[in-house]
C-alpha cells in the first residue's frame, strides 16, 4: 500500500509579489527636454524622407539625413515611421493604378483592405 508523501515546507513555492514602480511626474524642464527631443526627431525624419523622395528612395544618396534620423530618434519610433511611410507609399500606388483604370490583382485588393483597416 502506497502512502502519499508530502512536500517538505522548504520546497513549497510561495509566489512573490512583484513590486510596482511608478515614475515621478516630470518637471516642467524635463517636459520641455522631452518635447524638444520629439520635435528634433520629427524634423530629422522629415528631412530624411524628403531626401528619399527627391532621390527615388535611394538611401545611399541620403547618408547624412539617414544617420541623423537613426541616431536621434528612438528605434521603436524609426520602425513605426518607416512602416507608416511604406503603407502610405503602397496606398498611393494603388490609388494611382485605380485612377488609371488598371484592374488590381486579388492579392492587392486584400492588401488594400488590410491597410485601410490599419488607418
Amino acid at each position: 500500500m502506497e502512502t502519499k508523501s508530502e512536500t517538505p515546507a522548504s520546497e513549497v513555492e510561495v509566489p512573490v509579489p512583484t513590486p510596482t514602480v511608478s515614475s515621478p511626474p516630470l518637471s516642467k524642464h524635463s517636459e520641455m527636454v522631452v518635447l524638444n527631443k520629439r520635435k528634433v526627431c520629427w524634423a530629422k525624419r522629415d528631412a530624411f524622407f524628403a531626401c528619399l523622395d527627391r532621390n527615388e528612395n535611394n538611401q545611399e544618396l541620403c547618408p547624412t539625413e539617414k544617420e541623423e534620423y537613426y541616431n536621434i530618434c528612438p528605434g521603436s519610433w524609426v520602425k513605426h515611421f518607416n512602416k507608416l511611410r511604406i503603407q502610405a507609399r503602397y496606398k498611393s500606388g494603388i490609388g494611382r493604378l485605380k485612377e488609371a483604370g488598371v484592374e488590381l490583382p486579388q492579392s492587392a485588393k486584400k492588401d488594400e483592405a488590410y491597410l485601410s483597416q490599419q488607418a
